[in-house]
């Protein structure tokens, strides 16, 4: 199904384990919160460089806490950056200090919050994966990436996808070197809904510890 991002924002979301084990967490608990559609404007030029963002949300989060993560050029259909960032406040889970927003960066340094995901159970900093959020196709050809965290410095972080392995980008998060945000690149998924096995690896190839597996996905 395709949608916009106002249909996106209207509907309940669904959780899908992919590493083999069901969440363990409350029923029905939300891992992510969808914010109010952003107005329509021109695409934006390049990020400006030592400049903080001004943050645009329907779900009352604050932030940046620390820098906004540039997703290697990757655009949405007008042409705007899409980024991440942490956020607090707002739609981050009550349980969390703090989560990670996904959004694009328009004209004049402005920053939406289109989607924020954190952690539900547990503490927001237990070593593993928290909660994330699948690839979501939000029509006018733009595809919002899969993204998530984990709480550790992985050098890989790998899902299986209709029989092929995918590998995240990765980056530290400035506020905590400790914790790695990571997404794919939507031209590497053929089906998210589909993936298994999602794992994140030391530099020697060792699994590390998993922690809070979960997808959510529409």
């Amino acid at each position: 199904m395709t949608l916009g991002r106002a249909g996106a924002a209207l509907l309940a979301g669904v959780t899908l384990a992919v590493a083999g084990c069901a969440p363990t967490g409350p029923a029905g608990a939300p891992a992510w919160h969808t914010a109010a559609p952003a107005p329509s404007v021109p695409a934006s030029k390049a990020p400006e460089a030592g400049k903080k963002p001004r943050i645009q949300s329907g779900n009352g989060v604050k932030g940046p806490l620390g820098e906004v993560i540039d997703l290697g050029g990757l655009k949405d259909g007008t042409g705007d950056r899409y980024v991440i960032y942490a956020v607090t406040g707002g739609a981050v889970n009550d349980t969390s200090d703090f989560g990670f927003a996904i959004g694009v960066r328009r004209p004049g340094n402005v920053v939406t919050e289109d989607l924020t995901i954190s952690e539900y159970q547990g503490t927001a900093t237990t070593p593993g994966f928290h909660p994330m959020q699948a690839q979501m196709d939000l029509g006018a050809k733009s595809v919002q990436p899969a993204f998530g965290y984990y709480s550790g410095t992985p050098a890989s972080i790998t899902v299986r996808d209709t029989g092929r392995t995918l590998t995240a980008h990765l980056a530290r998060w400035s506020e905590d070197p400790g914790t790695t945000v990571f997404w794919f690149d939507p031209a590497d998924v053929h089906d998210s809904s589909q993936w298994s096995d999602l794992g994140a690896y030391d530099a020697s190839g060792a699994r590390l510890p998993d922690g809070h597996i979960e997808l959510s996905t529409f």
